[in-house]
């Protein structure tokens, strides 16, 4: 490795961190298959880039993952957001959700302010739509901090109104003419939830949050008297994997609409009038930003840096869920034959 870093090469940078350390990046023009070819100058990076790496900007949203990636740039993200949200391909406008659809939900439980309910359904094309928001904060939807005096409620009330707004008594669960009562095929939470609510070592022993969340409540039993309670599955915090498949379902797609031709669409649509406070964090969430200062003494990390990301964070565990669509069991065709007429089983 000295010796690559002591002699020039193409596609090859030496410097040195802020603790001495000597870096050796190598870029992409090093091997000839991707760094050959007719140059093409594009004015939004302002450089030079080879067929090759034209091409895979050419499949990129966001330009400063580009220059991360591909450029080697590591501080080319600093301050960028975190997700890329194009308005036209995702945010719609609500309308009702077909009974038929399969449903997640995900939930954020935090100590300090309001828990934080995503819904979504995924159609039979595969795309997820977020059609439900729930997070009674007095910042909902605004920008800035929670605020120290915020809204906060018990578990029970939370409970309550999951199941108000599953239930046929939502005036939005309504098809055809008729109401029902929602199906969740999965619920996820954030297992932090079971770190929280237990009191301090001088409290006495309590349920955590999780198990709050999933206790049976005899107010909320059906007409055969079947108590309705939560069960959750817990989600996967992988954030660095979570982020990049989120922006996947972001991504913008030319796709036929069948009346104005083709538009670009997501895989992922939000009910943008149902849920201003996930719009507000995907259009808010940024990453690390350093000062001058800063940038002298420490490496960039590209850490999320966000004011809030409660709504974010669901919409980030519900996709890693892998949430696909549920289609109704068929019966199965008995092709039996009896050997001989009139043998059964």
């Amino acid at each position: 490795m000295s010796a690559l870093i002591t002699f020039p090469h193409v596609g090859l940078s030496r410097r040195r961190n802020p603790h001495g350390i000597a870096i050796a990046t190598l870029h992409y023009a090093a091997d000839p298959v991707k760094g050959n070819g007719e140059k093409v100058f594009v004015p939004e990076l302002n450089l030079q880039l080879s067929p090759w790496a034209l091409k895979q900007y050419g499949g990129m949203t966001d330009k400063s993952m580009y220059l991360q990636e591909y450029e080697v740039k590591g501080d080319a993200r600093l301050g960028t957001l975190v997700y890329q949200l194009h308005d036209e391909a995702t945010l719609e406008k609500s309308f009702p959700i077909p009974p038929n659809w399969t449903r997640y939900f995900s939930l954020d439980p935090h100590p300090a302010v309001p828990h934080a309910a995503l819904w979504g359904a995924v159609d039979p094309w595969g795309d997820l739509w977020i059609y439900r928001e729930l997070w009674p904060s007095k910042q909902y939807g605004k920008p800035g901090r929670c605020q120290d005096d915020d809204n906060r409620y018990p578990v029970k009330h939370y409970v309550e109104a999951f199941y108000y707004l599953e239930s046929d008594q939502n005036a939005q669960n309504e098809w055809n003419g008729e109401h029902f009562n929602e199906v969740i095929h999965e619920r996820v939470i954030d297992y932090a939830a079971r770190a929280f609510g237990k009191g301090t070592s001088d409290d006495p022993e309590q349920p955590n949050y999780q198990q709050r969340f999933e206790q049976k409540s005899e107010e909320f039993a059906d007409e055969q008297n079947v108590c309705w309670s939560l069960t959750f599955n817990d989600a996967k915090k992988d954030r660095g994997v979570g982020e990049d498949l989120v922006n996947d379902y972001l991504l913008p797609r030319e796709v036929d609409d069948g009346k104005d031709g083709w538009r670009k669409r997501s895989r992922l649509h939000i009910f943008a009038d149902r849920c201003p406070e996930l719009v507000y964090e995907l259009k808010n969430n940024r990453r690390q930003t350093l000062t001058p200062l800063q940038a002298e003494r420490v490496d960039p990390t590209g850490k999320p840096v966000m004011v809030r990301k409660h709504m974010t964070d669901n919409l980030l565990y519900m996709c890693m869920a892998n949430p696909q669509y549920v289609g109704p069991a068929r019966p199965r065709e008995n092709r039996w034959q009896p050997a001989t007429e009139g043998i059964a089983y």
